[in-house]
């Protein structure tokens, strides 16, 4: 009986991981098939995070792009979640721009499990690297890159 108690959660896993890699067929009427779900999404859980993050330069980063670049796909890549629909209320830097695209990992009984919502794609902990996909030194307006001095200005977790 026992052993039937350790497959069952196991089994839930391997449904789950080939849920979320499972692959999905594009409409051909251009509806954009990505996997993340917006702050806004976010913000029912985590209010005081999304509150933070609306305050800083991350939640502004679509609006500060002029009209060329906001069509650009360079300029997109980082200033976007998806770059080829900025209708979706996914623009800006938003929280899964760090934590993953959240289709997989935002259901409530996923986010209590660290070990199933970091399998489904959550980064709990970010560190520099995911950073480092968009502030180089290619990035334009952007002066010399300081991790330590930089998290700051967006800092929206306790110590």
């Amino acid at each position: 009986m026992s052993a039937v108690r350790g497959v069952v959660p196991a089994i839930v896993i391997v449904i789950a991981v080939v849920a979320a890699l499972w692959p999905r067929p594009s409409d051909a009427a251009g509806v954009v098939n990505h996997d993340y779900v917006g702050a806004q999404r976010c913000k029912s859980c985590h209010a005081a995070e999304f509150a933070a993050w609306e305050k800083s330069p991350h939640a502004r980063a679509f609006d500060v792009l002029d009209a060329d670049a906001k069509k650009s796909v360079r300029c997109l890549t980082c200033h976007t979640l998806v770059t080829d629909d900025t209708q979706l209320g996914l623009t800006g830097v938003q929280c899964e721009s760090c934590h993953g695209a959240g289709r997989h990992y935002t259901p409530d009984y996923v986010m209590r499990d660290q070990e199933l919502s970091a399998l489904l794609g959550l980064v709990a902990k970010v560190d520099e690297r995911a950073c480092l996909r968009c502030h180089t030194d290619a990035s334009p307006t952007l002066g010399a890159w300081n991790w330590q001095s930089k998290r700051e200005l967006i800092k929206h977790w306790k110590d």
